[in-house]
């Protein structure tokens, strides 16, 4: 029997909608596609650490979006509409007809969108502290202003990008609910994905698209109930980043849903809460093909 530890993703590149994508991929079996989030994040940084442990049932595939981790910066800002575009070209480029699909946070909004364009292509949908649920939330003015002045925009991104301790801070009181689990080593991979300027560039340019004065620019609330495709949310108790009650409504519209809050647990599940993300994820996926087999 094959042991997780012994499972290594490898890494691919492919052209898709005229961009070049990077993947990581691993396993065999009924596919299961991983979308990463904005901001701090990649394929690497978000699923690297579970794709062994998920490979053991599936393959599973984890794509950079353009301008992260290894995938290269188109011309032009994309929004979640051309994330959806994008997804569809990818998944075609790699041979994949119909996938399990999880995405975490942006990449959970993108997910939604594509179950709601091409519901015949998606096994389970699995959104993780989504975004894109509905945008009722008031989006403080600071980071709004921060994103279109110039000068303080660069004030924030140089500080993140030059300073470990920076980083290290927004990890611990933004983004996970526990403190302990931020360990050093987490901080120097994320601090290094901060260094890298397409990154900046496309998680500056897509919160310019995305983050309105007192609203957020993508709202899927008004689709919700036409999501054809079983469901599950998962979403941490104590996000701080999008609030799990948004997941607690969503849950309550979308036809074949499931939610589990996961508690004492932040915005980035997959990280906060590995084996939790990766037994939910594991289990939903396995019950939706027993059905589809009954």
């Amino acid at each position: 029997m094959i042991r997780a530890d012994a499972v290594t993703p490898s890494s691919h590149q492919v052209v898709a909608a005229g961009v070049r994508c990077h993947y990581l991929e691993a396993g065999s079996g009924s596919p299961l596609v991983l979308l990463h989030g904005s901001a701090i994040d990649s394929a690497g940084l978000s699923y690297a650490p579970s794709m062994p442990h998920l490979a053991l049932r599936h393959r599973v595939v984890a794509p950079d979006w353009p301008g992260y981790g290894e995938s290269e910066r188109p011309r032009v800002s994309l929004s979640i509409d051309d994330a959806v575009s994008l997804l569809e070209a990818f998944l075609d480029a790699v041979g994949l007809t119909r996938v399990h699909l999880a995405g975490f946070s942006m990449g959970g909004a993108a997910a939604l969108g594509f179950a709601l364009r091409a519901p015949e292509r998606v096994r389970s949908l699995t959104m993780i502290g989504s975004y894109g649920l509905d945008a009722s939330m008031p989006v403080p003015l600071v980071p709004y202003l921060a994103m279109r002045v110039p000068r303080l925009r660069q004030s924030v991104v140089w500080g993140l990008r030059r300073s470990r301790w920076l980083t290290r801070l927004v990890l611990e009181h933004v983004v996970f609910a526990n403190p302990a689990l931020v360990t050093p080593a987490l901080v120097a991979d994320v601090h290094e994905q901060l260094r890298a300027p397409e990154a900046e560039k496309a998680f500056v340019t897509w919160l310019r698209g995305e983050i309105r004065p007192f609203a957020l620019g993508t709202s899927y609330a008004g689709s919700l109930d036409r999501v054809e495709v079983p469901t599950l949310l998962l979403h941490g108790r104590h996000d701080r980043v999008v609030s799990w009650r948004k997941a607690q409504r969503a849950a309550a519209l979308i036809p074949r849903a499931r939610l589990v809050v996961v508690p004492s647990c932040g915005h980035w599940v997959p990280r906060e809460a590995p084996a939790v993300f990766r037994s939910e994820l594991l289990s939903f996926a396995e019950q939706t093909d027993t059905k589809a087999l009954t």
